[in-house]
């Protein structure tokens, strides 16, 4: 029994994923729908104020611009709280291990993340299933991504979104999975696959302030995982990857010089030079216009 929270934007997303879950869910549910369109209120706001009025034991918030592509999730969801007590919060995609550094759940270790969900951008799918092996299927994380996250209703009532402290619509998904981690199991299922619509994430200066704003905010709680590696150099591993990550955004070079400084990266020159060379060039140079156009004549 699953009581679904939406918090819509777009009618046409909102359509369809209604058609999609009344198909596909296979067990008892009801639709919760926040229109979102003029107040624009920040998710956790809007998460909490629906989550008071649920009726059912489990909470799935999503995002509307996703379909199902897996029969019967519902019965997925239910089987594993019932077989797994000590599971407060189940995703599609996440990660062992938050870094205090500057990043959003993924890590781009092997070891630390755990996903299966299909982007659909522009068009075009890009299956992501990670680990391939798919065994076994799930895996206990500390952190997910908000696209997908289900919760026991009795867990929200414990530590409800924190609608005080994180404003708008990034960082509610890692705040309150983090949190969750630390009284109860969180878990990524393999069993459960999505496709999110989408035409790429927007990782440009509003991204990067909300991103600042939160890791400064929770500083003494970073890092913090559940992971076996003997790897000394994670954090340093996973700043870098974000840096390459964030290299074609439309990032303000004041921006840019914050989220080195406040991070202390230029401290790491040794390691970190060439993924900060491209942090601060790549764009500027239009070398993301090159790498496209060799893309296209590959």
């Amino acid at each position: 029994m699953v009581s679904i929270i939406i918090c819509s934007i777009n009618q046409e997303f909102l359509r369809g994923v209604s058609e999609n879950i009344s198909q596909t869910i296979g067990i008892d549910y009801e639709l919760l729908v926040w229109d979102n369109r003029e107040e624009k209120r920040g998710l956790c706001t809007v998460y909490n104020a629906m989550a008071r009025s649920a009726k059912y034991e489990y909470l799935c918030f999503i995002h509307e611009d996703i379909l199902f592509e897996t029969p019967d999730w519902g019965k997925v969801l239910q089987h594993l709280f019932e077989s797994q007590p000590t599971v407060g919060v189940i995703g599609v995609a996440g990660s062992k291990y938050k870094s205090a550094y500057y990043s959003g759940w993924w890590t781009g270790d092997d070891q630390l993340d755990a996903f299966h969900i299909n982007h659909r951008i522009n068009g075009v799918d890009h299956p992501m299933l990670h680990p391939k092996e798919r065994v076994p299927g799930f895996h206990q994380v500390v952190c997910i991504d908000g696209v997908f996250m289900t919760c026991r209703k009795s867990l929200w009532e414990k530590s409800p979104f924190d609608e005080e402290n994180v404003k708008g619509f990034h960082y509610y998904d890692l705040d309150f999975s983090l949190r969750a981690a630390r009284i109860c199991e969180v878990l990524v299922t393999l069993d459960i696959y999505i496709t999110h619509i989408t035409q790429g994430g927007d990782y440009g200066d509003k991204w990067v302030v909300e991103t600042m704003k939160f890791h400064q905010s929770h500083q003494r709680l970073l890092p913090f995982g559940r992971y076996s590696t003997e790897r000394s150099n994670i954090d340093l591993y996973i700043a870098a990857k974000w840096l390459d990550r964030l290299r074609s955004e439309k990032i303000s070079a004041e921006n840019k010089r914050a989220w080195i400084k406040t991070q202390g990266l230029n401290k790491h020159m040794s390691q970190l030079w060439y993924p900060l060379l491209k942090f601060w060039l790549y764009r500027p140079l239009k070398l993301h216009m090159v790498h496209n156009l060799l893309k296209k004549l590959k």
